[in-house]
């Protein structure tokens, strides 16, 4: 679920920073129907984001898509990865 902030917030499994008045963020739907019912946040569509490029390349790589890359080839070769419980 994509919101955006209606006023300065600190949502922990989001950022360790706050999140600012108007900038938007990614959260699970029950804490962001949580945020929405309680007028801190709102919800918005996919294209209002403007920091997300409209299409990539095939050279290029979204950061949580080289982040699951990375992922895959340490537990391919034996590594251990302890995940952010939540």
């Amino acid at each position: 679920m994509l919101l955006k902030a209606r006023d300065t917030i600190h949502v922990s499994s989001v950022s360790s920073d706050n999140i600012i008045t108007g900038q938007t963020f990614e959260i699970d739907a029950l804490a962001g129907a949580s945020l929405i019912k309680r007028g801190l946040a709102t919800e918005v569509g996919a294209a209002a984001v403007k920091s997300e490029p409209a299409a990539l390349s095939k050279s290029e790589t979204t950061p949580k898509a080289k982040q699951q890359e990375t992922q895959t080839a340490l537990t391919k070769s034996g590594a251990n990865i302890r995940n952010k419980a939540g």
